[in-house]
Formats: structure tokens, sequence, C-alpha cells
């Protein structure tokens, strides 16, 4: 079924855009078996471990954070550049890690931002390109802050803790990184793929020359990093709406969140996702809610980019 939904929209993808060389990949290859026996993957660092207990931490602060934080040299100063970008508005100024996070960036940003940061030391990717670290990051602090602008729109009861918006919408497509990292033969091929094929959903074009999605190899880690079962639920999920399981809700509002960046163009260009009125009840919001917290984020998009720019360096 998927190869007759595929085929009319392949035509711009030739063996020439995507295997020049004859020796190289041949698309599609089914890399479902060789991610089954990935025996080891990249583990979170002693820091990073130690920040993503903080994040869960109701009682946490600044000032455990910072500590934390200068454990690690390159992390401190991510940190304290980020915090003095013009962004903030405090360009030149000097600053500690501790304020830093509590007087620029803010306890929840910072703490799941450093967590983010540690989570991609370990691995290798390119910045540029379709699915690079730098769109990656704009599509994390993106959805990041237009989750968090939609969970001010639902009932006080109804609303998600901001931990577990701010962590899904980091952490949902990190299979992609993980894919640069392990398969760098076939990411390279993939963004090609992609970039060759731009009416085409990015998820689509992985299931049909990989045999597999990022969400995949993303949940996969999630596990061995023993996350929070909520991320775990969303990056397993994340593209499928029908998901009804524990914590579907948050699912749903990280799908929502994917749908409405599509349609400005962030992530996954070619979003062929849509959601329905149901999707809508089932969270409580209202199209004008959606609308009002999409001009809002727009309002923001020049900074987001700049904060992505600058973290990928």
């Amino acid at each position: 079924m998927l190869n007759e939904i595929m085929t009319p929209t392949l035509i711009n993808w030739t063996l020439n855009t995507i295997n020049p060389h004859e020796d190289s990949f041949m698309p599609p290859y089914d890399i479902q078996e060789a991610i089954e026996r990935l025996e080891v993957l990249p583990n979170l660092s002693g820091v990073g471990v130690s920040i993503l207990k903080l994040a869960n931490d109701p009682s946490a602060d600044a000032d455990r954070l910072a500590e934390i934080i200068e454990l690690d040299v390159v992390l401190t100063a991510q940190i304290i550049r980020l915090a003095r970008s013009p962004v903030y508005g405090f360009s030149g100024a000097h600053l500690s890690v501790r304020e830093s996070i509590g007087e620029v960036l803010g306890f929840d940003f910072a703490c799941n931002l450093a967590l983010g940061l540690s989570a991609f030391l370990p691995l290798k990717g390119p910045k540029e390109g379709a699915i690079g670290t730098r769109l990656y990051w704009i599509q994390a602090i993106a959805s990041m802050q237009l989750m968090q602008l939609l969970n001010k729109q639902l009932a006080t009861s109804k609303r998600f803790q901001d931990t577990h918006l701010i962590q899904s919408g980091l952490l949902r497509n990190i299979g992609l990184p993980i894919l640069s990292d392990q398969f760098p033969i076939e990411f390279g091929h993939l963004n090609d793929l992609i970039i060759a094929n731009p009416n085409v959903s990015i998820i689509e074009l992985e299931r049909f020359a990989l045999g597999v999605d990022h969400n995949i190899l993303g949940g996969r880690l999630m596990d061995s990093w023993n996350m929070p079962k909520p991320i775990i639920d969303v990056v397993y999920n994340h593209h499928n709406p029908h998901y009804r399981g524990e914590n579907y809700k948050l699912n749903l509002l990280t799908y929502l969140s994917d749908c409405l960046l599509g349609k400005l163009g962030i992530g996954d260009l070619a979003q062929k996702q849509s959601y329905s009125a149901q999707l809508l009840d089932d969270l409580g919001l209202s199209v004008e809610a959606i609308e009002e917290s999409i001009d809002r984020l727009y309002d923001n998009l020049e900074n987001i980019i700049l904060t992505a720019e600058m973290i990928t360096g």
C-alpha cells in the first residue's frame, strides 16, 4: 500500500540523484534488522544523567543546576554563550552560569536545553542538510515554545507539566541524529532523497527507503537512558495521532505541534500530516487558540533561528 502511494511522488528520485557511485548504497534498503542487532547505543553522560534527574525533581533550583553544568567545561561555555546572545539582550555582558540560568534563560528552559546538549555530545552528524542538526534545533526550540503556548490555552485541569512539554519538543526527533551517528551512509542518502523529493514527507521517505523510521531508533535510545515514560511514549508515537496508550494526549499535542510547524515550513517541510476536529476536541483546544499560539510563535521565529544557529555553532 505504501509503495502504491509513494510511486507517483518519487518521479524525481533517480539513481543518478541518490546513487551516483556504483559501489555506494542502493535504496530502498531495509535497516530494521540492523537496528535490532544494535547492542550498544550512545550513553548519556554522567552530567546528562544528573541533569535528567534534576529536571524531574520538583525541588530543583538554579543553584543546583549551575553546579552540575559547571562540571562540564563545554556545556558551561554553551549555556553562557547562549545567555549572552542578542536574543536575550545581554550581548557583551559578563554572566556566570547561575546568572545565565536564573536571570536570562529561566530554569526549565536552561535545564532541558542542557539535557539536550548533553544528549547530542556523543552523536556525530552534519550541521547542514534537510535533516542536519541546524534544522533539528530550529524545530526542537520552535516545538518547545509552541507546545508551551498551546498548553496555556488549555483549561488549568488539563494542562501538562512544563518539563514534559519541553522534553517532548526537544527529544521527539532524536532518532534522526542517532541515525546519522549509527548509519552515516544511509543517513546521507536519506538526506539526498529528501532534497530530491520535496513534496514527500520525511517519515514516508524513511519508511520507503530504509524500511524503518526515526521513531524506532529514538525510542530505543530513550528506553536505554531510562527517560520518563511520557517522553518515551512520545518519541515512539509522535507521528501517530491514533495512538491511545498511556500519555496519548501529550502525544496528540506533540503531533499537533508538528502539523502546525509544518505549515510554517519548519520540520518536515512537505508536511502531509493534518489534524482533525476530533483531535482538537480531545485536547480541549479551539481553532482560535491555535491561531493565537501560532501568531505568537511566528513573532519570535527570528530569535528561534538565531538560538539554533548559536547552539550548532
